[in-house]
């Protein structure tokens, strides 16, 4: 589902997953990151930090991971696109549609847990949640 459709970039909401409420993808059609212009890492930048408004205002999210990792591409032969993947933390559980979401290795890396059996927090999120987590940050993104 896109949250925003910028000049360069598009910011795509996970609903397929919310391991960690409002995380999301920002993508480009660029190959490489030396490719992109000024023009593209201020819109860039614009971006993340109004993500980052939104999350800590619906949310009450602590901090943030902002990764660019591409491996995918090139390991499955496929043409690579720059795209970040933004992933709020919490410090503290958040109390979301009557249930509690607990970010259980908050302070280390969020890739370490994904292919571990003690992995971080199971999306615990219906189909119908992830819908109102979307509406809820698509009204109140701001660009």
């Amino acid at each position: 589902m896109t949250l925003y459709q910028g000049k360069y970039w598009e910011v795509v909401y996970e609903e397929w997953c919310q391991e960690f409420p409002g995380q999301c993808i920002i993508s480009s059609n660029k190959e490489s990151l030396s490719a992109l212009t000024n023009e593209e890492w201020i819109e860039l930048g614009n971006i993340e930090k109004e993500l980052e408004r939104v999350c800590r205002k619906l949310f009450n999210a602590t901090m943030f991971n902002f990764a660019c990792l591409m491996n995918n591409a090139y390991r499955d032969n496929e043409k690579p696109h720059v795209h970040f993947h933004f992933i709020p933390r919490y410090k503290e559980p958040l109390n979301l549609f009557n249930k509690t979401y607990k970010d259980r290795h908050f302070g280390y890396n969020m890739w370490k847990w994904a292919l571990s059996k003690f992995k971080s927090q199971k999306d615990l999120f219906s189909k119908e949640d992830k819908i109102e987590i979307y509406n809820m940050m698509h009204k109140e993104f701001k660009m």
